[in-house]
């Protein structure tokens, strides 16, 4: 058995990288050893999270970190660079950790299961995000709301403006009520494009707000990004829209049932990368979407609690990368 130690977990600042993490967290809390999570989004998150202790980077950097037993950090160089060979305390990093295996066709969360039980003795795994918000019972109350995220954290993995648009004009003729959430930064050209149109676009104060927002919603749909992971985290159903489709293998919303939406098949890999927003159309996101629901519709979806487990999504046919 190994013995308990007081662990100081590092967390992505992106927010989807962060999610996915903390799963490792409670599962180390319930294994006996004491732990610390930093970083910027699940400090923004904090009080969503009872049993973990949660903090802010330190702005001192590893040097504030001398007095745990152990570090973990997924990758060396973010959030905090890390030398693994010149580092105050012991350092286990996912990412090394990785290099060292037999590359496998794996969802995150089972390669971060399989790395917990090789690495701190982990037998007893939950894949639970163990988000909790201040008011559960509100989750899924607008079902007929779907929220559109049409931004990511990097241009490559926008979709289209236009077809973002035309998609929220479809599904509100089907009777959705749709919902944009961008951030403060880009509400005022989606505010523009939204003039005259039968949809809202929205942004919010915190992390917390944009959060129960999607919780009470009925489905997400958007690019790649952790606002997906969030909705998912939260146990809203999630269509994704992916520039590289077969990462999503990995890379999904994991928690709530989810469909990757198909591309139109191209032959070369560079058409791939370069042309894959003509290769999504509208109406294979709305098909998606009614894939979804119809599962949802099998699967009683009034059962499915607010911080699930891990789920078996939907990869609708997904060509090459």
């Amino acid at each position: 058995m190994i013995p308990s130690e007081h662990i100081a977990l590092l967390v992505s600042n992106k927010l989807g990288d962060a999610l996915l993490l903390l799963p490792l967290a409670h599962n180390l809390v319930r294994s006996g050893h004491r732990v610390t999570v930093f970083g910027r989004q699940a400090h923004a998150l904090a009080s969503w999270l009872p049993g973990l202790e949660v903090r802010p980077l330190p702005s001192e950097g590893v040097l504030a970190l001398t007095q745990f037993d152990s570090l973990f950090q997924m990758d060396i160089d973010q959030p905090i660079v890390l030398d693994p060979h010149n580092c105050p305390r012991p350092l286990n990093s996912l990412t090394l950790w990785l290099r060292q295996q037999p590359a496998q066709p794996r969802l995150f969360l089972d390669e971060l299961r399989h790395f917990a039980r090789a690495v701190y003795g982990i037998e007893d795994w939950s894949s639970a995000c163990g988000l909790v918000t201040q008011h559960p019972e509100r989750w899924g109350r607008n079902r007929r709301r779907i929220v559109i995220h049409p931004t990511a954290g990097s241009a490559e993995r926008y979709w289209s403006d236009s077809k973002f648009i035309e998609l929220a004009r479809r599904l509100c003729c089907d009777g959705h009520d749709v919902a944009f959430v961008v951030e403060e930064r880009e509400a005022a050209a989606w505010q523009a494009a939204a003039q005259g149109q039968p949809f809202t676009v929205n942004h919010f104060a915190s992390l917390q707000a944009l959060g129960d927002f999607i919780h009470e919603s009925g489905y997400l749909i958007g690019n790649d990004s952790g606002i997906g992971h969030l909705a998912s985290a939260l146990g809203v159903p999630t269509v994704t829209i992916s520039h590289r489709p077969r990462n999503m293998l990995r890379w999904r919303p994991q928690w709530a049932p989810g469909v990757i939406v198909p591309h139109l098949w191209l032959p070369l890999r560079a058409w791939r990368r370069k042309y894959w927003r003509y290769a999504v159309t509208v109406a294979a996101v709305t098909r998606s979407l009614r894939q979804l629901q119809q599962m949802e519709a099998r699967n009683d979806r009034s059962t499915v609690p607010a911080a699930p487990e891990l789920v078996e999504a939907v990869a609708t046919d997904i060509p090459p990368a």
